[in-house]
């Protein structure tokens, strides 16, 4: 939002009905504001869901080397990184209605589940074929962490707004 700098306009003299007019006039959301935050959020959801991806292709040779509290240790920082990377971009775009936060609440943590449990799945697949000390994983376990590490920097954005 803009903001009309009031005690300069009354040193002009301007009075209180022209400054109010002055405040509507510039605080009314532009087509072209909105169209291009739309633009910026769909951008923001396809760079997360790009990172979303290249972090879940990472993460397999780390599914089949490490054992279970390191791995999840991994896991948590890197959800928890591409989550606070998620908050910065969402919140901070202007003009995007509450239809906007659900689809990107419940969009970008459902990808992010179903890149892990195929990527957990490749990785067990290839700890089974050689036979690898290492022991197979839950994809649904994993899942559940990463997104829900994933989401918690956005949540907590949208509480601390309440």
């Amino acid at each position: 939002m803009k903001v009309v700098q009031t005690t300069a306009l009354r040193r002009k003299g301007w009075n209180e009905r022209e400054i109010a007019k002055a405040e509507r006039i510039v605080n009314i959301p532009q087509s072209h504001d909105a169209h291009f935050s739309r633009i910026v959020f769909w951008s923001a959801l396809i760079v997360i869901i790009f990172a979303n991806l290249v972090v879940s292709v990472v993460l397999i040779p780390f599914f089949i080397i490490f054992h279970a509290w390191i791995l999840y240790s991994i896991i948590i920082l890197l959800a928890g990184s591409i989550g606070f990377l998620y908050n910065l971009l969402i919140t901070d775009i202007g003009h995007l209605q509450r239809k906007h936060h659900i689809w990107a609440g419940i969009l970008v943590p459902l990808i992010a589940a179903v890149n892990m449990i195929i990527m957990v799945l490749v990785a067990n697949q290839f700890i089974t074929e050689t036979h690898t000390q290492t022991t197979v994983q839950s994809p649904w376990l994993i899942a559940a962490i990463f997104s829900g590490v994933l989401i918690l920097p956005y949540l907590f954005g949208l509480l601390r707004k309440k």
